[in-house]
């Protein structure tokens, strides 16, 4: 069930005051679904400039401008991996910071062994000739899975200071 709300609250004093020092635009992950006081959930939401003007002077506008004028957009983590910047490692050349990639496979092929035989024969062929004739026939294999590619994991909220 739900904890009781006095148990949120001393959650809540507990986090804000073990937590004070943490710099302005520290993000963590955390194991409840609401933020503790001092914190933002890293939902996309476009907050304001004065009022989170220390958050601000970290992030600008790396992650959206919001109206362009009086607010900023804050990371929007809902969902996604994070995955540590290359600045400069070689390992995911030309990143910039705070950018977003789409998902992909490294490019890969699968083998598919066809089994013809010689006729009249038990001596196996290659796999591209039956006999003294070529084969060219596409044999895909059986899709499996489901709508996404994902490793084993864990759902937490990412949260930012203010």
């Amino acid at each position: 069930g739900e904890p009781a709300a006095d148990t949120d609250a001393a959650t809540r004093a507990y986090v804000h005051a073990h937590m004070g020092n943490v710099p302005s635009g520290a993000v963590v992950q955390w194991p409840a679904a609401f933020p503790p006081n001092g914190w933002l959930e890293c939902n996309g939401a476009a907050v304001n400039r004065t009022t989170y003007a220390a958050l601000f002077t970290v992030l600008g506008t790396t992650f959206g401008a919001g109206d362009g004028s009086t607010t900023f957009n804050l990371p929007d983590l809902r969902g996604e991996f994070v995955r540590g910047w290359d600045h400069g490692r070689g390992a995911d050349v030309g990143r910039e910071l705070g950018t977003a990639q789409g998902d992909e496979f490294r490019t890969h092929s699968h083998r598919v062994e066809i089994g013809y035989y010689e006729q009249g024969g038990a001596r196996p062929l290659n796999a591209y000739r039956f006999g003294d004739r070529s084969v060219d026939e596409q044999y895909p294999t059986t899709p499996v899975g489901g709508p996404e590619t994902r490793p084993r994991n864990v759902a937490l909220m990412y949260i930012i200071k203010v």
